[in-house]
């Protein structure tokens, strides 16, 4: 992930650090240094070296809240890609549960360990006295009490609202499910960025991120469900044409009218070299398509799929790579290629079945 680096693995789980929390780490240590007790260390000899004890601490939480996401989704066989945290918080990239039951838990879980943790360090303050490791106590009770409650509000994709919407999916379509927990998040975005404008602008920010993350969610939730059990080899093209990286550009456009491919995959004694595009060749000056040859401006970092993968991953990976297709391959074998035209056009072709299959309100309208 772009402006992440991985610092732990726990469970096979890849534990990401993105660069904006290393960045913020020096503000909220400021903020603790300044802050009245029990919130802070003002007027404590050392404050800012608390403060950043504490700063540091609070992604730590963070961290934990996030593992235990993790770790009951493996509990469930659910398949957890990674863990990153970021500026505004930690983000778990979980595969969607089939069952609704089981993102009920796995969401609920999250905010228990923080509350959990909250409620620990708070009894543990009452029985000690000493200022310092006192103020740290109440401080980590005060982190976490909050990062409990602040998630376990119904505003999707926070944790309340992947509860709400695994609740709202026990009895209705998964994507009406999803659109209308989406919806729900937006408002309280709006309303916490409207907050944010009279008591703290950093609410704004969050408000921001919330509003976004949504929109993405249901996004990738509409490509997921209706993509659902579709594999590459339903919908690549598989009369394939191959291209040698000795080629020269002008043979490659004579290739290209007459097969009315967009792109090739580069071919070298039998193995994959590479992927060559329209835009690529779009871009070589025309007094000088005799002299290039394809190995010259092809692009060598590609990934194949494989011809069983689900669609709907494909879809993500190709938007992630910003690539508008990518070679398919079986056994080691090149037997064909997907486009991003291919999967746009499975997914209108199945979107309007399921909207004659299923009417708004989730009711069955045409056999």
């Amino acid at each position: 992930m772009a402006w992440s680096f991985r610092i732990a693995t726990v469970r096979g789980i890849p534990i990401l650090l993105n660069i904006t929390l290393i960045l913020i780490i020096p503000v909220f240590a400021f903020a603790f240094s300044i802050a009245p007790p029990p919130y802070g260390f003002g007027n404590v000899d050392n404050s800012f070296i608390y403060g950043t004890v504490a700063a540091i601490m609070i992604f730590v939480f963070v961290l934990l809240h996030e593992l235990g996401h993790s770790l009951v989704a493996l509990r469930y066989g659910i398949e957890v890609h990674s863990i990153t945290l970021y500026l505004i918080g930690g983000v778990s990239a979980i595969e969607i549960p089939k069952e609704p039951k089981l993102e009920f838990r796995t969401a609920l879980v999250g905010p228990l360990v923080s509350l959990g943790l909250g409620a620990l360090f708070l009894l543990l303050s009452f029985g000690v006295t000493a200022t310092v490791p006192n103020l740290f106590l109440q401080n980590f009770a005060y982190v976490n009490l909050v990062l409990g409650g602040f998630n376990i509000l119904p505003a999707f994709p926070m944790d309340g609202g992947r509860v709400f919407r695994a609740w709202l999916a026990i009895k209705r379509p998964y994507l009406q499910a999803t659109h209308t927990a989406v919806q729900v998040g937006k408002i309280f975005a709006i309303a916490m960025g409207i907050l944010g404008l009279f008591l703290n602008p950093f609410l704004i920010v969050i408000a921001f991120f919330i509003y976004i993350a949504a929109s993405d969610e249901e996004r990738q939730t509409t490509i997921t469900q209706t993509l659902a059990g579709v594999r590459v080899r339903d919908i690549m093209t598989a009369n394939l044409v191959t291209v040698p990286p000795s080629m020269t550009i002008t043979r490659l456009i004579e290739v290209m009218f007459q097969s009315k491919h967009a792109s090739y995959p580069v071919v070298d004694e039998g193995k994959l070299v590479g992927l060559i595009s329209f835009q690529q060749v779009h871009e070589v000056p025309p007094n000088r398509r005799d002299d290039i040859m394809v190995g010259n401006v092809m692009n060598r970092d590609i990934e194949p799929v494989d011809a069983d993968e689900q669609a709907s991953d494909v879809f993500v990976k190709l938007a992630q790579m910003r690539q508008g297709s990518v070679p398919v391959v079986q056994a080691g074998e090149i037997v064909g290629i997907i486009t991003q035209k291919d999967l746009v056009n499975a997914m209108n072709l199945l979107g309007e079945a399921r909207e004659q299959i299923i009417g708004p309100d989730g009711t069955v309208t045409k056999a």
